[in-house]
């Protein structure tokens, strides 16, 4: 089963561009890559050897991605196509799931990354996270999931904000903050929601259920057995798009 997950902070995002070998995305763009998962079953993932089991991105597809974001030079080694969802976290080789990550900037790099996936993968296998949590956590913001799981940024780097790429921690003005951005009030809407089914549970066509409250909970979360749907949706990223939020941990 597949679930998409949403980079959305805000309504509208402006693509960062162009992005070059020397003005590398630090945060893949909501649009190309909303990030994909193979699994939520936290048993598999937590079996030995079960990401390099599932690592399988043809160069034909790494092509296709860094075209996708505007990369027409790279230097080996020097860059990866990462899964925004590590394939550790249950994440798939789609290219909805996949960016181009550089490997040399500072102090964010993909380095700084991979500790992230593999602090957030101890959590889920130490039963002290639900993998739904973490795939969604570093699908909105590695960054602010960074400090929520792992501890202070490196070398007193701060969460980024969508769209921005490595020109733009030197640009005067630069929106960077210490904390991650607080989105602004939702102004719910209906578009391409579905209707609960009377017992408040949500048809398989549209599986993300939300509350009166207006959070949405995604099959897999520890409130989602008991949450009263008012309306239903495909996906996290449609719910977001409504207007509606993720509940806060």
């Amino acid at each position: 089963m597949k679930l998409f997950l949403t980079l959305l902070l805000c309504s509208s995002l402006a693509l960062a561009a162009p992005y070059t070998e020397s003005n590398p995305p630090l945060l893949p763009d909501a649009r190309l890559t909303p990030g994909d998962v193979l699994t939520t079953d936290a048993k598999l993932v937590c079996v030995s050897g079960y990401a390099g089991s599932k690592r399988n991105v043809k160069q034909s597809l790494k092509n296709a991605v860094y075209k996708a974001y505007g990369i027409q030079k790279h230097q080996a080694g020097d860059w990866e196509i990462d899964h925004l969802i590590s394939l550790e976290l249950g994440g798939s080789n789609a290219q909805g799931n996949l960016w181009p990550q550089s490997f040399v900037t500072q102090p964010l790099n993909a380095h700084v990354k991979d500790k992230l996936e593999d602090a957030l993968h101890k959590l889920v296998c130490d039963g002290k996270l639900p993998l739904s949590e973490a795939q969604s956590a570093i699908a909105l913001n590695w960054t602010g999931a960074y400090l929520k799981y792992v501890g202070p940024l490196p070398a007193g780097a701060k969460v980024l904000l969508p769209g921005q790429a490595a020109s733009s921690l030197d640009a005067p003005g630069s929106n960077a903050s210490s904390t991650p951005p607080v989105p602004s009030a939702p102004t719910p809407s209906s578009a391409s929601s579905s209707p609960p089914n009377p017992d408040g549970s949500c048809p398989p066509s549209a599986p993300v259920k939300v509350s009166k409250s207006g959070i949405y909970h995604i099959p897999g979360e520890r409130d989602y057995a008991k949450t009263h749907a008012q309306s239903c949706f495909a996906s996290a990223q449609d719910a977001e798009a409504a207007g509606y939020r993720a509940p806060k941990r």
